[in-house]
């Protein structure tokens, strides 16, 4: 059995006002398909306590702060932060709902322009990138994966990260995201953490749901070549599988760059996959968790893949996680388009 212990969390406004007091209620997000770390805090204070505590408006900066699970000593899990968003009920008591993202929200809300060689590697382009937007950087490692040649013009700046990503994955099969850590900007590669957590219903463990889908799956690839005016893009190659079993899905890829078959099929065959599962699963709060990491659920020996994560903060705090295969999270997140 395992014993969540007491855990303490505290937003400090300003790096000047703690708000521990005000504290109603902290849920904690992470996503795959987003940058940035999210916060929602819903805070109380009475008319007549923290007289000296401003008005709370979007820009602030604001960090949260708090016991990880199983430590006594507090620590950062957003440093620093910004409240994008408040939400103020004025009544007998002032009711403010804010939500928080760390730093890494400005390259989801900004837009710019890059050009990147022929050769360079997702690796390059992220460490470009946070020089110019001055991110601090904890580790970026080498992705190793040459990309082509891109031309980016008033793109949002994560699409151009992400993009970088997404080709790294469907040519060398090595699946990284984008984290922020206290001390910058980690470059993460999916299912690398050490000791993962193993979740099951005699200790820590309180409700699983599988969900299996034909949304999303692809039973059969039409590769088209490059499109003449006036007329319809002939057809390079089909690659199929599991039509007896599934029936014929079939999905488009678009070969523009006229790129070798052999590339062409690779990436057919990884746009293929039949019954589409997914694991949501609830569970005692593991705060330390995050977009990214393997789990071990009963069930599941082998391990799944954090999708998005859901941190109810509490003593003990609830935890909701949407979970699911390398393979389905490559075809998901990581297939070119």
């Amino acid at each position: 059995m395992i014993f969540p212990g007491v855990c303490k969390y505290d937003l400090i406004l300003q790096n000047k006002y703690y708000l521990r007091e005000c504290i109603q209620s902290i849920e904690l997000e992470d996503r795959l398909d987003e940058i940035a770390y999210c916060a929602k805090a819903k805070l109380a204070v009475p008319d007549n306590q923290f007289t000296g505590l401003p008005i709370i408006t979007p820009g602030m900066e604001i960090r949260l702060s708090g016991t990880k699970f199983g430590e006594s000593k507090y620590s950062y899990f957003i440093q620093p932060g910004v409240v994008w968003t408040a939400e103020i009920q004025n009544k007998a008591r002032r009711n403010w709902n804010l939500t928080i993202y760390d730093r890494l929200i400005y390259l989801a809300k900004s837009k710019d322009e890059y050009l990147f060689s022929e050769g360079s590697t997702a690796a390059d382009r992220i460490k470009q990138i946070c020089g110019d937007w001055n991110i601090q950087v904890k580790s970026i490692p080498d992705t190793g994966q040459g990309l082509a040649k891109e031309a980016s013009r008033a793109t949002q700046i994560w699409s151009i990260m992400k993009k970088a990503l997404v080709e790294t994955g469907s040519k060398s099969g090595r699946l990284f995201t984008i984290r922020m850590q206290p001390d910058g900007l980690e470059l993460f590669e999916i299912g690398t953490n050490e000791d993962p957590w193993v979740f099951e219903f005699s200790s820590n463990l309180r409700s699983v749901t599988q969900k299996q889908t034909l949304d999303g799956a692809c039973t059969k690839v039409k590769v088209l070549g490059k499109q003449s005016k006036g007329e319809l893009a002939p057809v390079v190659s089909e690659t199929s599988a599991d039509t007896d079993k599934y029936g014929t899905i079939q999905d488009i890829l678009q070969d523009e760059k006229a790129i070798d078959a052999g590339t062409a099929s690779s990436k057919a065959s990884q746009m293929l996959g039949g019954i589409q599962e997914t694991v949501r699963v609830e569970a005692v709060d593991i705060n330390t968790i995050r977009k990214g990491d393997k789990v071990i659920v009963e069930g599941w020996p082998d391990g799944l893949y954090v999708i998005s994560v859901r941190h109810e903060l509490g003593s003990p705090g609830r935890m909701q996680m949407e979970l699911a295969s390398k393979e389905y999270i490559r075809r998901r997140y990581y297939r070119e388009r």
